[in-house]
């Protein structure tokens, strides 16, 4: 994904911020024609349950209280998304879920945006040239495609941005105390926009297990990197959430978890876990050279470590809490892509870093390596993408709206037979009973999404929505 030596000074007079632009309109831009050819208001599985039944009408009714954004969903606390989505339906007067995947589609890009800028600091105009590029298609929406299309999914939008303020503010050794405030804060507020922010800490403490090994010595300096994770270790098991209905779908045995572990770490190869090995040897070397003091950390590269940390936590979780199940069959489901995301970036900075370090005799070598790690990296990658668009993308977009008159036709006959023998992906929820219940509240007449309610006026928002999406 990316190619372009790592090091040396900046040594192009291109505005630093005009590579992250550039990624901030490529995301939005191919995130919004997705979501144009194949998003629709019909809002999704938890959807029905999180805004339909509680948020909403319980806004309506003058009955929530503060306190109550706080509260679990599952092993989740959504505070963020809550509010955002809250604050889209009281600016339009009206449920809307292809108003929130515009939404979406602006905080994923910002993201995407910040990673390239904090990835690119330091390195010459083509580094960052290389880096934006990458960056802008690994967060190419359609492997992401279950985030980008379903509404509720900006809580992996707002623990991954607020995870990768935490970590660049947290990670830096000289530090003001204002910027470790920071840090704290973007931690904690991570911790209440997903139960990822839990990796935070988790990355922290192993980059101070590394600095420590390479000072060889565990006093002094190293207290300034271990007592911010400690405090957010602290916090995210104070508000950790055990869901006992969830306990079957844990990976019960060592065979199961480490399946699923290695699926997640081989992304995008991830019907081969043995691929793990490869996908992460570069981020391995340069974790290895440090420890045994045959190399220094290049300009940037703990910000580096920290992201590839924090996606092994994430991978480590998601094997441990879904690997008992089988959602890693077929691979790695596509919500949990854009937490995968960061550790192939990680490694293609360390493999081209890597490169650049090698000595004369041997920068040959390295660079073929390097070039070979790359190819293997977007084979995988190109495979991937032409089987979810074979699967799902295309056949999607050939019939967008089937979701829609399965829905409709549920809220005019109240049948739940009108979704039996339909694919998964277009039955708005497992329990017909949960969408009977949202569409017959009476505090929800007249603010249903505008597929339930066509003889009504739209919201401003669903007007302003759809007109950018084509879809007057």
């Amino acid at each position: 994904m990316m190619a372009a030596a790592t090091t040396g000074t900046v040594g192009s007079r291109r505005a630093p911020w005009a590579g992250p632009a550039a990624v901030f309109l490529a995301v939005v831009v191919t995130q919004l024609v997705l979501v144009a050819v194949a998003g629709t208001d019909i809002p999704f599985q938890d959807q029905w349950d999180i805004e339909g039944r509680w948020l909403f009408p319980t806004w309506i009714g003058g009955g929530l209280r503060a306190t109550d954004l706080f509260r679990a969903f599952n092993e989740h606390r959504i505070v963020w998304t809550h509010l955002l989505n809250l604050g889209l339906f009281a600016a339009n007067g009206q449920w809307d879920p292809l108003v929130e995947l515009a939404a979406i589609a602006v905080l994923r890009a910002g993201l995407a945006a910040g990673l390239a800028w904090l990835l690119g600091r330091g390195l010459t105009g083509r580094g960052r040239i290389a880096v934006a590029a990458g960056v802008a298609v690994a967060f190419l929406p359609h492997l992401a495609w279950q985030n980008v299309l379903w509404g509720i999914e900006s809580h992996t939008y707002f623990v991954l941005g607020f995870s990768v303020i935490a970590l660049a503010a947290l990670g830096a050794e000289d530090r003001p105390g204002r910027r470790t405030l920071g840090g704290l804060v973007a931690g904690g507020a991570a911790l209440l926009a997903m139960g990822a922010g839990a990796f935070v800490p988790v990355a922290l403490l192993g980059l101070a297990t590394v600095r420590a090994i390479e000072r060889r010595r565990v006093a002094g300096a190293g207290g300034r990197d271990v007592w911010p994770a400690l405090v957010l270790l602290a916090a995210a098991l104070a508000l950790r959430v055990e869901v006992p209905e969830h306990a079957v779908l844990r990976a019960a045995t060592p065979g199961e978890f480490l399946n699923a572990f290695g699926r997640a770490l081989a992304w995008p190869h991830g019907g081969q876990p043995l691929a793990t090995v490869a996908m992460n040897l570069p981020l391995a070397l340069a974790v290895a050279g440090r420890v045994a003091g045959r190399r220094r950390a290049a300009r940037g590269e703990d910000f580096v470590l920290l992201l590839g940390g924090w996606a092994v936590a994430a991978a480590g979780a998601m094997a441990w809490t879904r690997g008992g199940g089988h959602e890693f069959d077929g691979g790695v489901p596509s919500r949990y892509v854009d937490f995968l995301v960061l550790l192939p970036l990680a490694n293609a900075w360390c493999a081209v870093a890597l490169a650049g370090e090698a000595t004369a005799g041997g920068r040959r070598v390295a660079r073929v390596a390097a070039g070979a790690w790359g190819i293997f990296l977007f084979v995988g990658w190109l495979g991937l993408s032409a089987e979810v668009m074979q699967r799902l993308i295309l056949p999607r977009m050939r019939d967008r709206d089937a979701p829609v008159r399965l829905a409709v036709a549920f809220q005019h006959g109240g049948d739940p037979a009108v979704f039996a023998g339909q694919p998964l992906l277009l039955v708005p929820h497992p329990d017909p009973g949960s969408v009977r219940a949202v569409l017959t509240d009476p505090r929800m007449q007249g603010v249903l999404p505008p597929s339930f309610q066509p003889g009504r006026p739209v919201g401003p928002l669903s007007r302003a929505v759809r007109t950018l999406l084509g879809r007057q």
